[in-house]
């Protein structure tokens, strides 16, 4: 399972946004316009929503048109420009990243420095927001909601240490807690702690803690750390993730060794542990379930474990001739933080893009996708009938591989496409308009009923911070 597939539906979410942050509520505003830029504020403790000519938050959507009646063709139904780049406070941050995306109910709620914010699927009018508190900037999301319930990180201008549990059916923050962090000095960037959910619980790695907190109410549950964790081995934590109902905390201790433990999330106490000798030295897991250890800072080895953490097989990269790409799709300027890479699997087969390549006299890349078989470490396919694009992962189901090539604006029409998961071959279920080539690169691609959700963790290749196709 991985980051895409953690789609809960919710019930409606309200007309208007709540009181997301303590204080009284009042009554809410006027609907906005749907043209104009909108501002999300707390002064008293109140939430509004306000037509302004430059808010913090990003602006109303614009409405561009309806789809197409044979099911082959997208249309673009709204699209949601960038805000102008502007001061929210926090000079260090860059306003218009973004830290997470999903489909709730009939919303795309997206997660960004100034707050978590929701539009409404049908016609892109904002449906919700829980603003980040003034001077403060959110700077990381767990990618997976749990009953419709997440968690964000936020902070101040040098560091990442408050945790803000939300509600993403109701728009609501439900609790909101401190933790020990490092404060930044200098020029350095701002550091995010690693963020995850596991069986109710929230999962934080803060430098050498390690924490876990209720989703339901934000009550600290338990602490730890390497020295606990492992006494007398001088070691330090490198990397914590939770999926499912395991935690998985990667060591690098002296003399070049290591270990790969299981945590209970609940308690924080080992189920296992493994040994990681020199040569499987590992930076952190690509996937909790199936697990999945990265190489370490030596040498390319990937190993796939079983659910003891025990190897059961070993790859490299390129694998069988075939290199792909398991570089991180979040990357910002101002925030270091978790990692989110790009892949999708499941008990047997791991899917990874293939490293992108020069398309001959155009200025755009082309790759495809690798599964490798987990039990073997061996390539199974490299899939075939692709356009010359990137190809981004959507989701994993009964089907087969959903995916999306991002195209081009000049030539290629972007398309969804579902990928065969036996052979590999590449059929296609609906071509977009060539409008929203490249929105889909380097992005979170979201689907549901034939409706795509493009959201870009960064404003680079796209223009607009949501792009939604119907």
């Amino acid at each position: 399972m991985t980051y895409q597939q953690h789609q809960q539906h919710q019930q409606q979410p309200p007309a208007y946004p709540p009181a997301g942050w303590p204080g009284p509520a009042g009554a809410p505003p006027a609907a906005p316009k749907r043209r104009g830029r909108v501002a999300l504020l707390v002064a008293g403790g109140l939430v509004a929503v306000l037509a302004v000519a430059a808010g913090t938050a990003y602006g109303v959507s614009r409405l561009v048109g309806g789809g197409d009646d044979d099911g082959r063709k997208l249309r673009t139904a709204w699209v949601l420009d960038f805000p102008e780049r502007q001061s929210n406070g926090l000079k260090t941050y860059d306003g218009q990243d973004m830290f997470g995306a999903w489909l709730i109910g009939d919303a795309v709620v997206r997660a960004q420095p100034d707050g978590i914010i929701a539009y409404r699927l049908d016609d892109g009018a904002q449906a919700w927001g829980v603003p980040a508190p003034q001077a403060t900037s959110l700077c990381a999301a767990a990618q997976t909601l749990a009953e419709g319930r997440g968690v964000v990180a936020l902070g101040s201008a040098d560091s990442c240490d408050t945790l803000v549990g939300f509600d993403a059916a109701g728009g609501t923050q439900t609790w909101r807690v401190t933790f020990p962090v490092e404060r930044r000095t200098g020029r350095s960037e701002t550091v995010a702690p690693d963020l995850s959910v596991a069986a109710g619980q929230v999962i934080v790695r803060s430098d050498q803690r390690l924490l876990g907190y209720s989703l339901a109410d934000g009550k600290r549950l338990w602490q730890t750390d390497a020295d606990r964790l492992l006494p007398g081995r001088d070691c330090r934590l490198t990397d914590a993730q939770a999926a499912g109902d395991l935690a998985v905390v990667t060591t690098l201790c002296d003399g070049d060794r290591g270990a790969l433990l299981g945590l209970d999330p609940a308690t924080g106490k080992p189920r296992w542990q493994q040994q990681l000798p020199a040569a499987q030295q590992s930076a952190g897991v690509l996937s909790v379930d199936p697990l999945v250890s990265l190489p370490g800072l030596v040498g390319e080895t990937f190993v796939a474990r079983d659910a003891a953490g025990k190897a059961r097989a070993t790859f490299g990269n390129p694998v069988d001739g075939t290199r792909f790409s398991d570089l991180p799709v979040n990357r910002s300027n101002t925030v270091s933080g978790p990692e989110i890479r790009p892949y999708l699997a499941d008990a047997d087969t791991l899917y990874l893009p293939t490293e992108a390549t020069n398309v001959g006299s155009k200025m755009r890349q082309a790759n495809q996708v690798v599964a490798i078989d987990l039990a073997t470490g061996k390539r199974r396919w490299v899939s075939a009938g692709h356009t010359d694009s990137e190809v981004e992962l959507v989701r994993l189901d009964e089907q087969g591989v959903l995916a999306w090539e991002v195209g081009d604006r000049r030539d290629l029409a972007p398309r969804l496409v579902r990928i065969d998961p036996a052979s590999g071959t590449v059929s296609v279920l609906a071509e977009a308009p060539l409008s929203a080539g490249t929105e889909g690169s380097d992005a979170k691609v979201l689907e549901r009923d034939g409706t795509v959700v493009l959201v870009p963790w960064k404003h680079v290749t796209a223009d607009a911070a949501i792009t939604v196709l119907r």
